[in-house]
């Protein structure tokens, strides 16, 4: 039964999104107009704001994802029993510090676009 009731909430949540989609295409036919409301769009300002936000916050995770990559490596390097390689060092450091620059710049881009609106 709980796996029917699933089926059935998750069936109607689809047919609601589809006549939301289908209201924003056809906006002539009056009784799609109910589900158009019930899921308004955002301002261009709001989307405008949500882009800056996102791009800020894929900043913050690329430049923890560089500070990370380094622990990483020691950690499965001394789990297999593995010899620290200068290779090894070399290719995580590069694609660490690569991690944090390219967060520096998706945050930089974030104020940059926040300050040109």
């Amino acid at each position: 039964m709980n796996r029917t009731l699933e089926l059935v909430l998750a069936g109607l949540l689809v047919l609601i999104v589809g006549l939301a989609t289908l209201a924003r295409r056809f906006p002539h036919i009056g009784w799609l107009h109910a589900f158009r409301r019930a899921f308004p769009q955002p301002s261009a300002s709001q989307r405008a704001t949500m882009r800056r936000r996102a791009d800020f916050h894929a900043g913050i995770q690329l430049i923890l994802m560089g500070l990370v990559l380094p622990l990483g490596y020691v950690a499965l390097t001394v789990m297999f029993f593995n010899d620290f390689t200068r290779t090894g060092i070399a290719l995580v450091a590069a694609a660490s510090l690569a991690l944090i620059v390219l967060g520096g710049l998706a945050i930089r881009h974030s104020r940059r676009t926040g300050r040109e609106e």
